[in-house]
């Protein structure tokens, strides 16, 4: 059996209510069930969330709603965390042979995202995958501002040096994560070890933190879909 678990909790601390905010006429989450039925690779979608009311919210979305504790919910618990709690608490009879987890605000991730991402993971080598792209620019040039001041992420070292001899530099962007249930109930991944991920382009790999990341994203998934059209 493979699942896609989507993490929706009721709150969010930065963009309110940012899981069910309408986005071109849907909630949010809906992008991402979207997303995951599309692939045809799931036997379950399931949204683990802390709130009844987000569960009838889900009523008209064709998914499996598990109730998670409240304390699965605070700021410093991390998706492992939520993870680990659903697959100790599912109770089947079939085995869950692949769980993906699914962010519910990622509009922009793609059903062949997810299938990439399963190719990669049935590949022994890779007990862990996930979604990531580059950074625009070197980070080799990045700096902090502190009391006033600029400091060099990387000191002066690379500041006479051009962009074009300084190598790709990634990041993980939040959108799918691909493993079986015994690699999630390790705890031993640390996206260096067997690891893989799918790449996806830097101007679709965007974060939902406040109302201008919203425009942004609304005008690329336009942008999208008029390709489509």
């Amino acid at each position: 059996m493979k699942i896609a678990l989507i993490p929706a909790k009721l709150n969010s601390s930065r963009l309110k209510n940012k899981n069910f905010k309408l986005f071109q006429g849907k909630p949010m989450i809906y992008w991402s069930i979207k997303s995951a039925r599309a692939s045809n690779l799931f036997d379950k979608i399931v949204v683990s969330t802390d709130s009844k009311a987000i569960e009838n919210k889900l009523l008209n979305l064709g998914v499996d709603v598990f109730i998670r504790p409240k304390k699965f919910s605070q700021e410093r618990i991390g998706i492992r965390d939520v993870v680990v709690n659903f697959l100790k608490s599912f109770n089947s009879n079939t085995k869950i042979d692949y769980l993906c987890c699914i962010f519910p605000c990622a509009p922009l991730l793609l059903s062949s995202d997810i299938k990439e991402g399963f190719r990669k993971v049935k590949n022994k080598k890779n007990k862990f995958v996930f979604t990531a792209s580059n950074f625009s620019h070197p980070i080799e040039k990045s700096f902090k501002i502190k009391n006033n001041k600029i400091n060099m992420n990387f000191g002066k070292k690379y500041l006479r040096t051009s962009s074009k001899f300084l190598k790709d530099s990634f990041h993980d962007v939040g959108y799918s994560y691909w493993a079986t249930p015994k690699v999630w109930l390790k705890n031993d991944i640390d996206y260096q070890t067997n690891c893989s991920f799918v790449k996806i382009p830097n101007w679709r790999a965007q974060d939902m933190d406040t109302s201008d990341d919203l425009k942004k994203i609304e005008l690329i998934f336009k942008s999208l879909n008029r390709k489509k059209n």
